[in-house]
């Protein structure tokens, strides 16, 4: 490491009181000496952090990646120093979490006022999106994904597996309805999330394993608007069994071809970008998802 940490602290005044002058009345230092610090700092790291001229000043694309990296090593930092001095560190600021949309609302936002009340100095940025992210790009602390990861350098931690199940109204099929064969269970499904439509799936069916392919005419990134649209009367339903619960106890769905058994897991994982620079927060808020997923 070719840069000096101890320039760590100006580089960050300087961002987060936007400006070189204001940085210097902050840290008690005369401008020409912050204006040297960032500017070893740059030479060191051979990268431009900071654009600037005499009335304004902006950070670059590498300048936002590497003050990201300053903020987890300066909470670090004051973790350790708070721990080495016998006090109670309290994990603070804000923390930018993505989260697809059924897990945000049928898993999570029941319960985020016990994560908000233990920890009140944390400030949740929730986003809520049905596709992946790009941790880095978009400064995201951490995400929920569903399904198999793709190979890459981020860190997973499994969150949940839960059984895929076939469901519909009780107003259109009896609990246990079983039907004379694999196509005309799928002849019934009208509504599908989009992983599993046009896909084949494997079913155990007869004692033998099969291959099914689904063909919805509606495709969603949802499954709770396809649970919603089955419970409303639209045929039969392919859902994780996570999502159904509670709608199959209140008679509002119930199960149904439970003797062609799909062979596929529907599974969950908080994704990170390094376990190396895991924020104190950050790993608060896997930990209480992980605790409220071994609930469910």
């Amino acid at each position: 490491m070719k840069w000096n940490i101890s320039d760590l602290p100006v580089f960050v005044a300087v961002v987060e009181k936007e400006g070189i002058s204001a940085a210097a009345r902050s840290l008690r230092m005369p401008k020409s000496s912050v204006s040297r610090f960032v500017q070893r700092l740059e030479d060191d790291l051979q990268v431009r952090l900071l654009e600037r001229n005499s009335r304004q000043m902006r950070m670059t694309s590498e300048g936002e990646v590497f003050f990201k990296h300053c903020q987890l090593i300066m909470e670090q930092v004051e973790a350790a120093d708070a721990h080495m001095n016998g006090l109670s560190h309290t994990p603070s600021g804000e923390l930018t979490i993505s989260l697809p949309m059924a897990f945000s609302r049928d898993v999570l936002a029941g319960h985020l006022h016990r994560f908000n009340k233990q920890y009140p100095e944390i400030q949740l940025n929730i986003q809520v999106t049905p596709t992946a992210v790009d941790l880095i790009g978009e400064h995201i602390d951490l995400a929920v994904q569903v399904g198999d990861l793709p190979d890459s350098e981020l860190i997973a931690v499994p969150l949940f597996e839960t059984p895929l199940i076939w469901v519909a109204s009780p107003n259109t099929y009896a609990a246990g309805h079983t039907f004379p064969g694999l196509d005309a269970l799928v002849e019934q499904v009208h509504v599908c999330e989009r992983r599993y439509n046009k896909t084949a799936l494997p079913v155990r069916y007869q004692g033998d394993k099969h291959k099914v392919e689904i063909q919805a005419s509606i495709e969603t990134t949802d499954p709770i608007m396809v649970r919603d649209t089955v419970i409303a009367g639209s045929g039969v339903g392919l859902l994780p069994s996570l999502y159904c619960r509670t709608a199959i106890d209140r008679g509002e769905l119930v199960q149904v071809a439970q003797n062609m058994e799909l062979d596929l897991m529907a599974k969950a994982s908080a994704v990170y970008t390094s376990r190396r620079m895991l924020s104190a927060k950050t790993r608060l808020f896997i930990e209480f998802l992980k605790d409220l997923t071994t609930e469910m």
